[in-house]
């Protein structure tokens, strides 16, 4: 089985529930759930398990419909080049150790294309299907 993990920026919960445009990024296979709890405690200097992680905005009906923490899309729009580098390496680490094989260059494009939809006041979300 295959899953497809779309990301996309949309201007509150009411238009992300219409589901990513044509220029969603797309990826599959991986962890979103731990993926992004991830993100958020290793670029806020966080315990893993005292994030908050995304909130799921989807219904039963539908796709798995997250919406990105503030504090993660926040840490994104921030983020330069030599931190989101940072940040795959760290992230593969973590995944390396749930048995998650990811290419490194894969992973660091991900981030700085993920990065780069994250802006202060608009929303990132992730649609899993």
């Amino acid at each position: 089985m295959s899953t497809i993990i779309s990301f996309y920026a949309a201007s509150d919960d009411a238009a992300a529930a219409l589901g990513p445009g044509d220029d969603a990024l797309e990826y599959g296979n991986f962890d979103i759930f731990a993926s992004l709890e991830e993100w958020e405690g290793l670029l806020l200097g966080s315990d893993l398990d005292a994030v908050a992680g995304a909130e799921d905005l989807g219904d039963e009906d539908g796709p798995v419909v997250l919406r990105l923490s503030a504090e993660l899309t926040a840490a994104l729009a921030g983020a330069d080049a030599a931190a989101l580098a940072d940040l795959a390496e760290r992230w593969l680490a973590l995944r390396a150790a749930d048995d998650e094989d990811i290419d490194p260059e894969l992973a660091e494009e991900m981030l700085t294309e993920v990065a780069a939809l994250a802006r202060p006041g608009t929303p990132v979300y992730c649609e899993v299907a």
